[in-house]
């Protein structure tokens, strides 16, 4: 490996490490598990039963989903991340009548990631320029 790669490989870690410093990078990326978690039990009944439509696969699809977005919209929009964290957990505490949690871990992993999102803040900039400076005499 060249040095021109270790060099991009490193200025992509540290933007990327300057991104997920900014948002609710773990609870959103738990969010966004349990989603998929608890879209998995609906998805396996429907492949065992032969993809027979019911109320049951329909409803734990549709948690699974919204789980899944309030993860993925609490990374795209960190200043909504409070909002996004308790429908997170509402949504994974809600999924146990239709899709069994999937099977408590989903709905764990939900109500952590969740957790984590309404409890984050937002890192304080401090901005130079705006910074008010004490005359001297």
């Amino acid at each position: 490996m060249s040095s021109i790669h270790i060099t991009q490989f490193a200025s992509y870690r540290s933007r990327f490490a300057s991104w997920r410093h900014d948002r609710p990078f773990w609870g959103a990326l738990l969010v966004i598990l349990a989603g998929l978690v608890i879209g998995i039990i609906p998805a396996q009944l429907a492949i065992t039963f032969a993809l027979v439509p019911s109320t049951f696969m329909f409803a734990g699809l549709v948690f699974a989903v919204f789980v899944f977005l309030s993860g993925v919209f609490a990374l795209l929009r960190p200043e909504f991340a409070e909002f996004f964290g308790a429908a997170g957990i509402l949504l994974s505490i809600a999924s146990i009548f239709g899709a069994l949690g999937g099977f408590g871990v989903g709905m764990i992993l939900g109500t952590l990631g969740g957790a984590l999102c309404v409890a984050w803040e937002p890192p304080e900039t401090t901005d130079t320029d705006t910074e008010e400076t004490i005359p001297t005499m």
